[in-house]
């Protein structure tokens, strides 16, 4: 059957002006409650009309509104979730099935996902049996047309064979994957307002397990059975009320079932929630610290009334023999317990000591539900007079020092908002968001995680991960030293100004209140004020040339700090994303490290250049164990000059002398390619007749074949011979047998030498993450320290042509490339290059360059 075009149209356009009556109530009141019933009902009248347009019969079928529809908790854009419910016999009749058809054709009219389930009675069931999905819109299903004895029999039945053990089991185990789905944290900066860890969902999944269990039906009712407090309850309900409000105008802004807060909408939705920016924050900035103090708060209800409802479903651990822990607390079973209901309000000095004990007996696995809601309940306690007192500042320091551990009591101190009492600097970045192009997380939940991956240094059975890392933590003196600096290292974020300084002035306080003796607070301050230094030295300067390393030795002054600045800078970099701590970061910061401790504690280190570069080509002859002759050998080496011995290492000098000893005056190009395995990268080196466009053609050829540059060093012999060494990364690991390498060597050979005009540099739209977070491109020429060439710094978004956009800027100009540090932090390039050229010395055409270079920096329009 067809239903009649003016008829339906008729109530679609109600339908419409419903729905713009109610935003406009909305904008007025706020009101969150009255905003998702009144879509319900208007939704309601939608579905009757259209049911009756289409004739659906009254017996044999019942139809029921299900999910957060049949709990009228219908947002503006939400789904319409309907559950058919058909009589056995009613479900063979063709008639029928026509008429549903029709009518949930007409649904979609509304302009709404419909979402719909047409089930025969032992299809209701029998699916709500085998899928925890379906049995949960059920539990929440609401009668709206049709025969109401056959609704009302099938949801008895429904409930009669509801297990609701194995609902909540499985529900547990839903939560899990779903959690995982979402990175297991409420800190991501783009968080799901309804899936996220902290959302909608995790306020909903404890409700519907009460209500399987025929515990309780609503908030009120969990609060008459004993399953939550009254301030509990109203905490619950301040939280759904937030996240109500957020996911209410997200969707009126974007016009859209959109449940994301991502960074194209936070700043519009933060001013029509009547946030403003600050001199520090942002108005984005400050809706989203509102937000993760919210889900917070979810995350730590959720808990507890998850154990509280499993207690009542499978039993807790009361029936366990007690014992003794101290005199405030005990173990039952793998569960610790508090002695007593008033153990906290008795001795609030209990409450910091509950992480302290619980860490000290790893045959514990949780708190109990008691000590949960009692936890909970005495936070608010812990004041300025709490952390003041010597006692308490004991037990804190005892927790930092926890062989094992200290990394798991300090994150779940965050996440019951302890932490951040014990210490007031914390506070300002708990839910401090981010605005880089690769922190991921929070400023606070980064932090947690640095101090998990230096803790996670500490234990042998992760030494396979990191052994560099394994050997040096668990060498390193008072090592718990390094897990302040981790908790003070970012402190600083937010507050305007370097905030390495400022971290280490808030540093320098807390080892002053917390009575440190000075050398502790020496090294500490000093690895929180140069946290960045080691990173920037091995991904930003060329740490093969001994004054470099020189320098930084200089800063570091000592074996343990060069230690320990090794530790927290990797477990830094591996806390921001899974995009930027790669292989080849991981071989730089290594290296750097051993030449700075060659230096440190090696014989006297190396007196001059020419020392440096001896030793350099006495170890790359033994490494070439007489595979090339002395005469080939001392042919290549003539026409190579001191700079060339001082910018390579002794292995990567004997592979070049391998490569090249037998072809120094070839005029045909040598191009040789190796894998790193270490590093997941190919070297490449090339050799040959030098040109003008060499670089350039490289780097074009590169582009065209999805190759990514992060280190090229480029050389010219003293007969006029390109000896250029490039490492790439190779994203598809296409060049995996010696038959690739052996095709793109004769490519890039064939294309070093085409006199084809290269083409314009690729034009690539940013990424939305760009957007939202652009990079200010920066250029910055300078004299290096030896005044023979010069440093340019390069600041921009990455994007794919950026380095062959660059290098065509260098060639117009003349600009000689010497070396390149390509560095990708997530998606912010920042390279840097050593050149030399006339243009650098002219006044005027310095200007031009460096205003083209900033030109090739920014975002091309495609």
């Amino acid at each position: 059957m067809e239903i009649s075009p003016e008829k339906l149209s008729a109530v679609v356009e109600r339908f419409k002006e419903d729905r713009a009556r109610i935003a406009d109530a909305w904008h007025e009141s706020h009101d969150t409650t009255a905003c998702l019933t009144a879509h319900s009902r208007a939704l309601d009248r939608a579905v009757l009309a259209l049911g009756s347009l289409a004739e659906l019969p009254s017996d044999g079928l019942a139809l029921a509104a299900v999910g957060g529809y049949g709990r009228r908790e219908l947002f503006p854009h939400s789904d319409i979730d309907l559950l058919v419910l058909l009589s056995d016999d009613r479900g063979e009749d063709e008639e029928t099935k026509t008429k549903i058809s029709a009518f949930l054709a007409a649904l979609w009219e509304l302009g709404l996902t419909v979402g719909a389930a047409v089930r025969t009675e032992k299809e209701f069931t029998a699916e709500a049996a085998e899928d925890v999905s379906i049995a949960t819109t059920y539990l929440e299903s609401r009668f709206l047309w049709g025969e109401r004895t056959l609704y009302d029999a099938s949801r008895d039945d429904f409930f009669a064979s509801l297990d609701a053990r194995a609902f909540f089991r499985d529900k547990m185990l839903e939560l899990r994957r779903r959690h995982q789905k979402y990175e297991d944290t409420p800190y991501a900066l783009e968080p799901n307002l309804k899936e996220s860890p902290g959302g909608l969902r995790d306020l909903q999944v404890f409700l519907w397990c009460a209500r399987a269990a025929g515990l309780a039906d609503s908030l009120q009712g969990m609060k008459d059975a004993d399953l939550i407090t009254e301030r509990e309850m109203h905490t619950i309900e301040e939280c759904f009320r937030f996240l109500a409000k957020l996911r209410i105008e997200l969707h009126l802004l974007t016009n859209r079932d959109e449940n994301r807060l991502l960074f194209d909408v936070q700043e519009a939705l933060a001013a029509r929630l009547g946030y403003k920016a600050t001199g520090l924050m942002r108005a984005s900035e400050a809706l989203m610290k509102r937000y993760y103090w919210n889900a917070k708060s979810v995350v730590q209800m959720s808990i507890i009334q998850l154990q509280t409802i499993s207690d009542r479903l499978v039993g807790g651990s009361a029936l366990a023999t007690p014992v003794r822990l101290s005199a405030d607390f005990l173990a039952l079973g793998d569960e610790m317990d508090i002695a007593g209901d008033d153990v906290y309000e008795k001795n609030p000095k209990a409450i910091l000591r509950t992480f302290l004990v619980f860490a000290l007996h790893p045959e514990l696995t949780r708190f109990s539900t008691r000590l949960l809601r009692a936890l909970w309940h005495a936070t608010p306690k812990i004041g300025v007079a709490y952390r003041e007192d010597p006692e308490n500042q004991k037990t804190f320091l005892d927790i930092i020092k926890l062989e094992k551990g200290a990394d798991d009591a300090l994150a779940m101190m965050n996440a019951w908002g302890i932490l951040s009492r014990m210490l007031p600097a914390f506070r300002h970045v708990v839910g401090q968001m981010q605005h880089d192009l690769y922190h991921i997380f929070t400023v606070d939940q980064h932090t947690i995680l640095v101090v998990k991956n230096l803790c996670r240094f500490r234990r042998s059975e992760h030494a396979h991960e990191y052994p560099l890392c394994t050997q040096l933590m668990t060498a390193l003196p008072d090592s718990w030293r390094l897990i302040i600096a981790g908790l003070f290292h970012d402190i600083g974020k937010g507050l305007g100004g370097g905030h390495e300084v400022i971290g280490a002035e808030k540093a320098e306080i807390f080892c002053s209140r917390f009575g440190l003796f000075h050398e502790d607070t020496e090294f500490i301050t000093f690895l929180v004020r140069e946290h960045l230094v080691m990173s920037r030295v091995a991904q930003k300067e060329d740490i093969s040339d001994p004054e470099v390393v020189e320098r930084f030795i200089r800063l570091v002054g000592t074996k343990e700090r060069l230690d320990a600045l090794y530790l927290l800078t990797v477990a830094d970099i591996r806390a921001t994303s899974p995009k930027v701590w790669t292989p080849w970061k991981a071989a730089l910061l290594e290296n750097l490290y051993h030449a700075a401790l060659e230096r440190l504690v090696g014989s006297g280190g190396e007196a001059t250049l020419a020392d440096v570069a001896e030793r350099r080509r006495r170890e790359a002859i033994e490494l070439l164990h007489g595979r090339v002759s002395d005469e080939a050998r001392s042919r290549l080496w003539r026409e190579l000059d001191l700079v060339y011995f001082m910018r390579h290492t002794s292995e990567e000098i004997a592979w070049h002398t391998e490569m090249l000893a037998l072809h120094v005056m070839d005029s045909t190009p040598i191009v040789r390619v190796k894998r790193n395995a270490s590093t997941e990268s190919l070297t490449i080196l090339l050799y040959l007749r030098d040109r003008k466009d060499l670089f350039l053609r490289s780097v074009a050829w590169f582009g065209k074949n999805s190759l990514s540059v992060v280190d090229a060093r480029v050389h010219t012999t003293r007969h006029g011979w390109a000896l250029d060494t490039f490492l790439v990364a190779d994203a598809f690991g296409r060049f995996d047998s010696p038959e690739k390498l052996a095709q793109m060597e004769k490519s890039l050979a064939d294309a070093l030498i085409s006199e084809k005009p290269l083409p314009p540099a690729p034009k690539a739209r940013l990424s939305r993450r760009s957007r939202h977070f652009p990079t200010r491109p920066s250029v910055n020429i300078h004299p290096d320290e030896s005044h023979r060439a010069f440093i340019l710094n390069l600041v921009g978004t990455d994007r794919i042509g950026l380095l062959y956009a660059i290098s065509q800027v260098l060639a117009k100009y003349s600009v000689n490339l010497q070396t390149a540090k390509i560095a990708t932090l997530g998606e912010r390039a920042e390279d840097v290059f050593l050149i030399d050229g006339a243009a650098l010395h002219e006044d005027s055409l310095l200007l031009a360059f460096e205003a083209e270079l900033i030109e090739a920096l920014l975002p091309q329009k495609a």
